[in-house]
Formats: structure tokens, sequence, C-alpha cells
């Protein structure tokens, strides 16, 4: 699932400044594929809501009819997508009064 190179199969680019990547070694220069797993859009958007739903990968697989390689190949890459929409206000430092923190038998932590 990685990106190639159409004419030579490589897998190493430079970005060019209009966003097409160039072939280190062949120089041949194409624009990136979007899809990387390759499945139909209609097919993803159900992978999308059975995630977003918190099904199981199992659940998701008796429903939708890929390999389980390529499922979790798919969830990966949304996890990732996903992590970098995180908003302002859910990152930073964050504190904690020791007087919340309880230990299993009902005390306070020192």
């Amino acid at each position: 699932m990685k990106q190639t190179c159409k004419k030579c199969k490589s897998t190493q680019f430079w970005k060019l400044n209009d966003g097409r990547l160039k072939c280190k070694q062949c120089y041949n220069r194409f624009a990136p594929n979007k899809n990387l797993t390759k499945i139909s859009r209609k097919l993803l958007k159900q992978i999308i809501s059975e995630f977003v739903l918190e099904h199981s990968t199992n659940i998701i697989l008796e429903r939708v009819n890929i390999s389980k390689y390529k499922l979790l190949k798919i969830l990966t890459l949304l996890r990732i997508e996903m992590t970098k929409d995180i908003p302002e206000m859910f990152s930073g430092i964050v504190e904690v009064e020791m007087k919340h923190i309880w230990e299993d038998n009902g005390k306070i932590k020192d």
C-alpha cells in the first residue's frame, strides 16, 4: 500500500512544489495516489461508519468483504488521520489534584 512509481516501481521520491512526486530512480513525475487502499469509496464509507460506531474488527470483517490485513491497514490509516485533527483544547498540560487519585482500597495515594 506504499506509493510506487508507475514506470519503475521505485518507492523513493522527491516532492515537487506543485504537489506531484518525482521518482529518484527514473525521474518520472506523477500525481500521488490519494487512495492507497485501492477500495471503493462506498466500501470505505461503510468501514468508517462501522469504526465510528466502535464495532470490533471481527464484526466489521463479517459485514465487509475484504481481507483482515487490508481492514487493519485501513483502520491504522484512519487512526493516523484522526490524530491529525485533535482540537487545540485537548493538547497541553493537564493539572490533577492529588485528592482525586485513589488506591484500590479507597485511600488516597501518596
